[in-house]
């Protein structure tokens, strides 16, 4: 019988997000939906799960457990897959002759994104804002894309980047959700490398 190996599951679950092409520690904009948060707790999530939850590119930062969504009277839509989150510290306690004894905890949670739930009062969501800064051009970037022959169509203001092969396209975020010029570029021509 096979134990379930939590470190297992979490190492898997990175690799799957890189075969799928999307690296989880790295995403160098922010569109309205911001930093995944707890919606109950309002506290954000950090570690793994902050990079875990943050490749998942849903709209809304926010999640809750199943018991969560059920107590603000919402429930999760039928077919919707929750997504795992861990939780971890380090419990201390005296043993007889009076040393401290540190022991990892490691627990883990199923949780589904706001957009995964319906009937939640929306009083009770948090407005969020994107990131938003004056967007400078850069001219030998853009003369790259211009001189390109068969260059994909861009699409800019979508909630994630990637490359769409059925249209030929490479939707893109706002240029101006990106933290810095450079990775609005970096993250641009990342995409158009998948029809070649």
């Amino acid at each position: 019988m096979n134990k379930f190996d939590l470190y297992e599951v979490v190492t898997q679950k990175i690799i799957d997000r890189l075969e799928a092409g999307v690296v989880p520690w790295q995403k160098p904009w922010r569109n309205s939906g911001g930093m995944p948060s707890n919606l109950i707790t309002k506290r954000p999530y950090n570690g793994i799960n902050f990079w875990l939850l943050l490749s998942l590119n849903y709209t809304s930062p926010f999640y809750l457990t199943f018991e969560q969504v059920k107590s603000l009277n919402g429930n999760v839509r039928k077919g919707e897959k929750s997504t795992m989150v861990v939780f971890w510290k380090i419990l201390e306690s005296e043993d007889k002759s009076g040393e401290i004894k540190k022991t990892p905890f490691l627990r883990y949670y199923n949780v589904f994104n706001l957009t995964q739930t319906e009937g939640i009062d929306p009083a009770k969501i948090p407005a969020t804002e994107a990131f938003d800064h004056d967007f400078n051009p850069i001219a030998a970037a853009d003369a790259i894309i211009h001189k390109w022959s068969d260059c994909p169509k861009i699409k800019w203001g979508e909630d994630a980047a990637y490359y769409s092969p059925s249209t030929d396209t490479v939707c893109m975020p706002d240029q101006r959700t990106f933290f810095r010029d450079e990775q609005c570029y970096s993250t641009l021509f990342h995409e158009l490398t998948y029809p070649n």
